[in-house]
């Protein structure tokens, strides 16, 4: 239990390492000139000069890369059998994957930032939920769980 609590407090740092390697990676590949800067031992944001505009192709590249990233951790922390790492790990993915929506917002102005906000939330939620029941819900056990439908989502 002490291991498993030990990884669940290093996995924050480990997340945002992965979105801002992630971030500077894509941008690299668009051609643009980036660099990260760190703050002690956690990276606070990647800068970049760039070659024109930010392709939304970019974005959604670096939300699969760094959710692809988290792949390995996730299995690694599998086979330990680690339920709570195991649990962040899903729950970052999805707010990652959710995320998508955020980098793509600066083209949906016509809501305010708290239906914004709300959107993102219910995404990270949905697929939370989604990746948790999929990936930690023993077979015999997904089929009492609700399914998410138009009618009850």
């Amino acid at each position: 239990m002490a291991l498993e609590l030990a990884i669940v407090a290093a996995l924050p740092f480990l997340a945002v390492w992965v979105y801002e390697v992630s971030n500077m990676i894509a941008l690299s590949i668009q051609g643009d000139q980036v660099s990260l800067t760190v703050a002690g031992w956690v990276p606070v944001g990647v800068a970049g000069v760039s070659q024109g505009a930010l392709s939304p192709v970019t974005k959604v590249a670096q939300v699969l890369l760094c959710t692809s990233l988290l792949a390995l951790p996730f299995s690694l922390l599998a086979r330990a059998r680690f339920l709570v790492a195991k649990s962040f790990v899903l729950t970052t993915i999805a707010a990652f994957a959710a995320s998508t929506y955020w980098e793509l917002l600066s083209q949906l102005t016509v809501l305010s930032m708290a239906a914004h906000t709300a959107i993102f939330l219910a995404g990270t939620v949905t697929v939370s939920y989604l990746l948790i029941r999929e990936f930690m819900v023993p077979r015999s056990m997904k089929a009492r769980l609700p399914v998410l439908t138009p009618r009850n989502a």
